[in-house]
């Protein structure tokens, strides 16, 4: 009898100490997510600042919106870029560049935003460069 208490004691402090571990897991996990949500936010403070005038930002155009949003794709990664009205747009054709117009971007062609953060935290474009005839 002295025997099956033993084991029994021995299985039980096993599964204590299992769920213990993974209790501790579990929180250790949450502990270390968190501080990156927090400098996320410090990151977008810094940049939304007086000090930082711009963002660029590059890829390819991967739709174009009716309010003048623009996806852009590279390497994977998508962004989504309001163009505000009276943006910039310049396009380059066989190293010259040209004043242009928002209709003048393409799917597929491949940009250069100068973008804000606006008070939202949004990203804001203000001048657009296409790169979409380099070469041709």
């Amino acid at each position: 009898m002295n025997k099956t208490k033993s084991i029994t004691l021995l299985i039980v402090i096993i599964i204590f100490a299992f769920l213990f571990g993974s209790a501790s897991g579990i929180f250790y996990q949450k502990q270390k997510d968190a501080p990156q949500i927090k400098e996320k936010t410090e990151v977008i403070q810094k940049l939304s600042s007086k000090i930082v005038s711009a963002i660029i930002v590059f890829g390819n155009v991967y739709s174009i919106n009716s309010d003048r949003s623009i996806t852009l794709s590279y390497q994977g990664d998508k962004i989504t870029i309001l163009t505000l009205q009276n943006a910039k747009i310049y396009k380059y054709n066989n190293s010259t560049k040209k004043e242009a117009q928002f209709q003048d971007i393409k799917v597929g062609d491949s940009i250069n935003v100068t973008a804000e953060i606006n008070s939202d935290g949004q990203l804001q474009g203000n001048t657009i460069i296409i790169f979409n005839n380099i070469g041709n």
